[in-house]
């Protein structure tokens, strides 16, 4: 009996076997309405290439690093979301997931971790600054025993500051900026976080972008390159032991096949070809495939790695989610863009359903091409245009602005495009400047007038003093003080101005890189509606102007650079898209009340709403209107 006895007592003593993250979803996990398209209990089969990245998220797995580089309607962001929920319900630690953006951030805590944590009730019990039991806690920060949650932002260094985490998740990396206020990458400032902890882990998932600027890419090069294998239907043993990579297939677009008609729709059903038999896969067979029954599995292409990588594309999507049928659509209509010159939606495609970087080839638009969008206007204003604004740029000798109307979708039209002459250190061109900014009437078919409601000038070049002077006393008449962002990526607006002196006016960095991928996009879209610009059968609209629009390429840096000598026209139009996201104006909301016209009783010169008056409010941090 005493051997009995001891047996019991020694096993008494041995800490409970760790339960892994993929069996804690299993039998925890509720999907929430709010956010899911199949609400309810996680069910792993559902998507069963999952279930080894969140095993390997686990505290019993030695792997550090996991490192995803993905398509979309694939379930990977949920992989973060359960090593979240388990970490806080078993195994108690300081978590930091970071995000592109503030506004993703919150969505994601509102829209999925807070519904979440309150769908498990012995979870939510634990969350400590939840202000009642359904509460869930706050929404970037969450309390509880034995540790802390932290969701914070890659534009925002504050997120990498004095956080200390066990568990690191990065989500949508290449989306983050190359540098945050100058303290470095974020990635690595992320990954940095986990540096005090044995242990550690650190969950890094992305879309990759463009190629040799991709985070992801980079990141999964850096790993052991897995990629799910699966035993074709018609010619791999059904053994496991007898399976392998010689035998095993992949779905990829090489072996992806479809049929269509002579106006491009799809006949038919796509389906996978075998690259060792030929026969023919449907899609519903993929659900069998894809699953560890059939002896499915992530296979390393660059094995012994002390980091783990996986790579799947959407061809993997679960039935009802993503289908072939829509995959096969989308690809006809990248190929159909490409050959009008945009590459745009093929780039998207190859982003977010292959799981490719696109290799960015030096991209310019072809001015008279761009010519062929001149046409007479029905008045000074056309229908479309809900508001107006504008963009000026300085020089030594000259001051040159362009009124550009907003439409539903961004669909634009030049209004109206002027250079001042004369010397910018004197008072006398800024005048000519003021009169017509800030009288000027521009006439739509129905009699009534617009005017221009908020513009940007640039500081960042010629007569940054004259400039500062011109905008500090009109800030209030929305014409805001601009300068052009250095980085890549930085964002069109920033989250608030610099004014770090009180008699120059607040300072918006602006995005350029940024707003020119938006605008050159723009110029390549030749149907009318969404992105379409229109230019008007004006003296001034001629083909020099076209070609100063025109005269910047993308290299494959992602950066634009001059190739002709002047390019006036594009600064000014992006000052305009600049001034049109500084407005505040959304112009869904402004489509159902009508456009921002002059009120008849108005005579102070300012450009105002058809509708009732608005109460005061934020426009964006540090403007209001």
């Amino acid at each position: 009996m005493s051997v009995v006895y001891r047996d019991g007592f020694m096993r008494g003593l041995k800490p409970d076997d760790k339960v892994s993250i993929d069996e804690w979803a299993e039998n925890n996990r509720i999907l929430p309405t709010k956010s899911s398209s199949e609400p309810g209990a996680w069910r792993n089969d559902r998507t069963p290439y999952l279930r080894e990245i969140m095993w390997e998220m686990s505290p019993h797995s030695a792997t550090e690093q996991v490192k995803v580089i993905k398509g979309t309607q694939l379930g990977f962001t949920e992989v973060g979301l359960n090593t979240i929920l388990a970490y806080m319900d078993l195994y108690p630690c300081p978590i930091l997931m970071v995000m592109p953006v503030e506004t993703l951030a919150k969505k994601f805590s509102n829209a999925k971790l807070t519904p979440s944590i309150k769908a498990i009730p012995h979870l939510n019990k634990k969350i400590k600054n939840a202000k009642s039991i359904d509460d869930g806690g706050g929404t970037f920060e969450k309390d509880f025993d034995g540790g802390m949650f932290s969701l914070g932002w890659s534009y925002s260094a504050s997120a990498f500051a004095s956080f200390s985490a066990k568990v690191v998740v990065l989500d949508d990396v290449d989306r983050f900026p190359d540098d945050v206020e100058d303290e470095g990458d974020p990635l690595e400032l992320g990954k940095n976080r986990a540096d005090a902890f044995a242990g550690r882990k650190i969950y890094i998932n992305s879309t990759p972008t463009t190629k040799d600027a991709s985070k992801i890419e980079r990141e999964f090069e850096d790993s052991d390159q897995r990629e799910y294998f699966m035993p074709c239907p018609h010619c791999t043993p059904k053994e496991h032991a007898l399976q392998h990579r010689g035998n095993m297939i992949r779905f990829t677009i090489d072996a992806f096949r479809y049929e269509k008609d002579s106006s491009g729709a799809i006949v038919g059903d796509p389906y996978m070809v075998c690259g060792h038999c030929g026969g023919i896969i449907d899609e519903h067979e993929k659900s069998w495939m894809m699953s560890a029954a059939s002896g499915a599995k992530w296979i390393p292409l660059n094995p012994g790695h002390i980091h783990r990588g996986y790579k799947l594309n959407s061809f993997y999507s679960p039935l009802g989610w993503l289908g072939w049928k829509n995959i096969a659509q989308e690809h006809v209509k990248a190929h159909k863009a490409m050959k009008r010159g945009n590459n745009k939606l093929l780039k998207k495609f190859m982003n977010t359903r292959l799981a490719e970087t696109f290799e960015e080839e030096i991209e310019k638009v072809d001015d008279d091409v761009l010519m062929e969008h001149v046409e007479t206007y029905e008045a000074q204003v056309p229908e479309g245009v809900l508001v107006l604004t504008a963009g000026i740029d300085t020089q030594d000798d000259r001051l040159e602005i362009e009124v550009v109307g907003w439409g539903h979708l961004d669909e634009s039209w030049s209004i109206d495009y002027r250079v001042f002459h004369g010397d910018t250190r004197g008072k006398e061109v800024w005048s000519r400047l003021d009169e017509y900014l800030f009288h000027t009437r521009f006439k739509r078919k129905d009699g009534s007038e617009m005017m221009v409601h908020t513009s940007c000038l640039d500081t960042g070049g010629h007569r940054t003093k004259e400039s500062y002077a011109f905008a500090l006393t009109r800030f209030l008449r929305r014409l805001y003080a601009i300068k052009g962002a250095k980085p890549v990526d930085a964002p069109i607006i920033p989250r608030k101005p610099t004014r770090k002196d009180r008699k120059k006016p607040p300072l918006f960095n602006i995005g350029v890189n940024k707003i020119k991928d938006v605008i050159y996009d723009y110029m390549m879209t030749d149907e009318k509606g969404a992105g379409y610009m229109h230019f008007p059968d004006l003296p001034q609209y001629d083909k020099g102007y076209f070609k100063q629009l025109t005269a910047e390429k993308r290299e494959k840096s992602g950066r634009w650079v001059k190739f002709r000598e002047r390019n006036e026209a594009l600064d000014v139009r992006v000052y305009a898209y600049a001034a049109l996201h500084l407005s505040g104006m959304d112009l869904n909301i402004i489509k159902e009340r009508g456009p921002v016209v002059v009120a008849s009783t108005d005579t102070a010169g300012v450009a105002t709403g058809t509708t009732k008056k608005r109460r005061r409010r934020i426009i964006s941090s540090g403007v209001r209107r």
